[in-house]
């Protein structure tokens, strides 16, 4: 299993879009955000994807937003879903070393709560929560 990063290229991303593009479906559940706003963010080079590659299937996605944070480029995984999560969350170290090539200093997961046991034991700390209230 490998992580594999896709360059934000429109011909690579067009190629690839029956791999990547079923993902969306999932993202869009749980973020309400509309599909083709998702798709935007990709083509704008908004969110970078990468792949969680098993053999020859795909099995999860990743979304990834670049910022700047002071003299920091900061990488968030604002995106993650995909099947069998344990049988691939632990190529996390291999999405932290992609960003550390790059020059990042810091990943931060923006992630449901169930993944903060998982990251806490992999050297993550909670430094602000996010809390929302339908009205």
């Amino acid at each position: 299993m490998r992580f594999v990063p896709i360059p934000g290229k429109l011909e690579i991303l067009n190629e690839l879009f029956p791999i990547w593009f079923p993902f969306l479906k999932d993202i869009s559940r749980r973020s309400k955000e509309p599909v083709l706003d998702l798709m935007r963010q990709i083509a704008s080079r908004e969110v970078q994807i990468a792949l969680v590659w098993d053999r020859d299937v795909a099995r999860a996605l990743v979304g990834l937003r670049f910022r700047q944070r002071g003299p920091d480029l900061i990488g968030e995984i604002v995106w993650l879903t995909g099947k069998g999560m344990h049988e691939w969350r632990h190529l996390l170290p291999e999405m932290e070393n992609y960003l550390k090539q790059r020059g990042y200093a810091e990943i931060k997961p923006i992630c449901r709560p169930g993944w903060s046991r998982f990251l806490k034991q992999r050297g993550f700390r909670t430094t602000h929560l996010v809390m929302e209230k339908k009205l």
